[in-house]
């Protein structure tokens, strides 16, 4: 198997931790390992902890939490079990995109919190003291310790008798891991771990579910049977096609996060390089901070760019209606890190995009799609040609043809979340 993380130090004080004491400190140790993810080793070229994943079922039995088995899988009663969601980020709007399309019945969503962050009084401003995922209802795991936590997740699953678990945790939440296994009858594991290790990937659970493509790739490759689901939504406002509007509007979207850092480049370098087109526009979507557009000003001030011409738009709740609302001709996806959903939500929304993808890259996180929307660039040299293609791109996107494959991408996500059977990838398609 390629792109195997192991601990095996962890692996067997896991193994041979008996007590209660014991088994604690081991379990706060996975969900520590994350912290070292960013190590060159590690990102992009590590994706299933198969040891520890073998130690999972092992440490259910441990605990005593017996297997509850359940019928067969509906839409009737469902859960979500998750570390925790946030306002913004592509895998919190994964969990919202379902809930939408399991209405009227919803879903439960579980947060086992096992970082410590959340608390119950921040339910109470929302209506209904609801999350901002409209869920049915809001389960939030308070217990002190780890191990209690996955007896209070456990025991509130059997309560509850779920007819379908959506298991979408962070990478190392053992809690969730643990919790799920006894009903993996129904449990859906939801792989969103494109660039590092996920605990679970590898263990049998009913169903395993890709959202990133290169992520569906290295599943694949590793005999997991996996489905491809992508991330997208079928609510799409379509752009407005402008080949005869002047000037070019180029677009970006993404928590700042992905902007900070650097590759072999930096972001500013990107952006110098757009508008370095007389005639262009650069519009940034989502929140940013005053340290961030004075890095970017600074940048522009260099170059001799009017800064009025890099438009910092702010947060926006549809990354689709703003690009319609805006007119953009071309998504430049963002840098160092690139955006799986908002990407594909610009290709959906009839923009093509570009997107920055250094040679050398570790494989994960090298950007895939099976929509042949987007154009790849290797550095900000390449992109005044780069423009000039997606603009091409851009005019022939509203054709019938086109609109049928978009039809047939989107509907992978609709399928899945209705429990139908998600269509296949290319089976030709696989990571070098």
């Amino acid at each position: 198997m390629r792109f195997l993380y192991q601990k095996p130090e962890l692996e067997q004080e896991l193994a041979a931790a008996t007590a209660v004491e014991d088994i604690e400190k081991a379990f706060a140790k996975v969900i520590d390992l994350p912290g070292d993810f960013r190590t060159p080793e590690v990102y992009g070229r590590a994706l299933f902890a198969k040891g520890l994943d073998t130690l999972i079922p092992r440490l259910a039995r441990r605990l005593k939490l017996k297997d509850a088995p359940r019928a067969a899988k509906s839409n009737d009663n469902v859960c979500i079990l998750t570390t925790r969601i946030y306002q913004t980020g592509g895998h919190s709007r994964v969990a919202a995109d379902l809930i939408e399309r399991l209405q009227p019945a919803g879903a439960v969503v579980m947060m086992t919190d096992v970082y410590r962050h959340l608390r119950h009084w921040q339910l109470f401003s929302q209506p209904g003291n609801q999350s901002f995922l409209k869920e049915r209802a809001c389960v939030l795991l308070s217990s002190p310790m780890l191990v209690e936590r996955v007896l209070e997740a456990y025991m509130i699953l059997e309560a509850m008798r779920p007819s379908r678990i959506i298991l979408m945790s962070h990478p190392m939440d053992i809690v969730a891991a643990i919790a799920a296994w006894p009903f993996r009858d129904v449990v859906e594991f939801v792989h969103h771990g494109d660039h590092v290790p996920s605990l679970g990937a590898t263990l049998p659970f009913s169903a395993h579910v890709d959202v990133t493509y290169t992520c569906h790739l290295a599943c694949r490759e590793a005999g997991l049977n996996p489905a491809y689901a992508g991330m997208a939504t079928s609510a799409v406002e379509t752009a407005p096609p402008r080949s005869a509007a002047p000037g070019l509007r180029i677009a970006t979207c993404g928590s700042i996060h992905k902007y900070r850092g650097a590759g072999r480049h930096v972001w500013t370098d990107y952006a110098v390089a757009a508008l370095r087109r007389p005639d262009s526009e650069l519009i940034h979507i989502g929140a940013t901070d005053e340290a961030f557009q004075n890095e970017v000003r600074q940048a522009l001030a260099a170059a001799a760019i009017p800064a009025e011409r890099y438009v910092f738009a702010g947060y926006q709740p549809s990354l689709p209606a703003e690009l319609a609302k805006r007119g953009a001709d071309v998504y430049l996806s963002s840098y160092p890190e690139t955006g799986g959903k908002a990407n594909l939500e610009a290709m959906m929304a009839g923009v093509p995009a570009i997107v920055p993808i250094e040679r050398g890259l570790p494989p994960l996180v090298e950007f895939r799609l099976p929509l042949p929307r987007w154009i790849p660039v290797a550095e900000p040299a390449d992109l005044p040609g780069a423009l000039t293609r997606a603009k091409a791109v851009g005019e022939t996107l509203h054709t019938p043809e086109q609109a049928a494959a978009l039809a047939r991408e989107i509907g992978r996500f609709d399928d899945y979340a209705a429990g139908r059977p998600v269509a296949p990838t290319p089976p030709d398609d696989r990571i070098p």
